[in-house]
């Protein structure tokens, strides 16, 4: 393994934590346990506070668990991770993994679309729609938060009460008779806005995994637009790929 370039440009952290993340990934297994601080910085001849940055990248992005008083460990990040390719319904799949979700709806309202919004959903610049904005949690945890948006034309009866008490999708589908179909999604890591930081409780910045879904009913027509950011430490992408 090499050891960190002072005539680099990258940052000695950065360095660092590019050599931890090679090793975790090709030479050892969850559970094992990590040199600690001090090993480290002998080892690669940083100062403590270097070493304990490139940690905590590695702990943001899920890689190693830090246990007090006992050392740094590989995380298992199969049995961790949400898989976001099967998060279709937020609820039913932490359910599915044991976890107690929960929703704090943020805001609801009606407002014009913007360009983006309306694009999005096929309707024209500054349409009426409803703007929901949420915090998904699952055993008390923030795990993303989203903003959706509805045409008003379809769910106008919508009210803050419904989306507080039921599934969204429960919704749509009982009270509107609105049968989803397809939802198609669009994944990018960007960083974390202030506000959404503080609602997910992580430093301004962060990595999050950005989030953008259109939903399809029967007819074909985008019933949902939804931009979310989820906390990378706490979701992955997995899908299985096969031919003909």
């Amino acid at each position: 393994m090499s050891l960190v370039d002072l005539t680099r440009k990258q940052p000695l952290y950065d360095q660092l934590f590019d050599i931890l993340r090679d090793k975790i990934q090709n030479d050892m297994a969850p559970g094992d346990l990590l040199p600690s601080e001090r090993q480290l910085s002998q080892q690669y001849g940083l100062s403590r506070t270097t070493v304990r940055l490139a940690l905590d990248s590695l702990e943001k992005m899920g890689l190693v668990t830090r246990r007090h008083g006992k050392g740094t460990y590989v995380s298992d990040a199969r049995h961790s991770e949400t898989d976001l390719a099967l998060c279709y319904s937020f609820t039913e799949e932490m359910r599915r993994l044991g976890k107690t979700p929960k929703t704090q709806v943020l805001s609801f309202s009606q407002e014009e679309a913007n360009k983006s919004v309306s694009s999005a959903l096929g309707l024209h610049l500054g349409a009426t729609v409803w703007h929901l904005h949420r915090l998904r949690l699952a055993d008390d945890e923030p795990m993303l938060v989203g903003h959706t948006y509805l045409p008003l034309e379809m769910f106008g009866s919508l009210t803050h009460e419904k989306v507080c008490n039921h599934s969204l999708y429960d919704l749509l589908e009982s009270e509107f008779g609105q049968t989803i179909k397809t939802a198609e999604e669009e994944v990018r890591v960007m960083t974390a806005r202030a506000a959404d930081a503080e609602l997910l409780l992580i430093p301004e910045g962060s990595p999050v995994l950005e989030i953008s879904r259109l939903t399809y009913n029967a007819a074909g027509r985008i019933i949902e637009f939804t931009r979310s950011s989820a906390r990378v430490d706490k979701f992955k992408y997995h899908v299985i790929h096969s031919r003909g």
